[in-house]
C-alpha cells in the first residue's frame, strides 16, 4: 500500500486531505477534495469489514421513533375511573397526570 493512502476504520482515506476515497472502477482514483491521484491496484484486493452499533450514527428518524415510543408508553400509564364524562356522557373516564414545570418552580 502506498504511503499516500491511509487505511482507517475499514475505509481508505486520502493521506493528503483525509477525504474518503471512492473506487470508481478506473485505474486511478482521484480524491474529490484535493484532486490527488491514487493507483487503484494498490488496494484492489483489500477486504473491508466494518462494525457499528445502532447508536454510533445518530439520526433524526431514530430520535423521532424514540419520542413516539415514549408517548405510546405514556398513554398506557393512564388511569380510568367510573364517573360520567361531562363532555360526552360516557360512564367511564380515562386520565393521566403530567409534570408541567420543574419541581423547583
Amino acid at each position: 500500500m502506498s504511503s499516500r493512502l491511509s487505511k482507517s476504520l475499514g475505509t481508505i482515506f486520502c493521506q493528503d486531505c483525509g477525504t474518503l476515497l471512492l473506487n470508481t472502477g478506473e485505474d486511478f482514483i482521484t480524491c474529490s477534495a484535493c484532486t490527488c491521484r491514487h493507483n487503484a491496484t494498490e488496494y484492489e484486493d483489500i477486504v473491508i469489514t466494518t462494525k457499528s452499533k445502532p447508536k454510533t450514527f445518530p439520526s433524526k428518524l431514530r430520535s423521532r421513533h424514540s419520542k413516539v415510543q415514549q408517548l405510546d408508553n405514556y398513554k398506557e400509564e393512564s388511569a380510568s375511573i367510573k364517573e360520567k364524562c361531562p363532555k360526552c356522557g360516557n360512564e367511564e373516564m380515562n386520565y393521566h397526570t403530567m409534570q408541567l414545570r420543574s419541581a423547583d418552580e
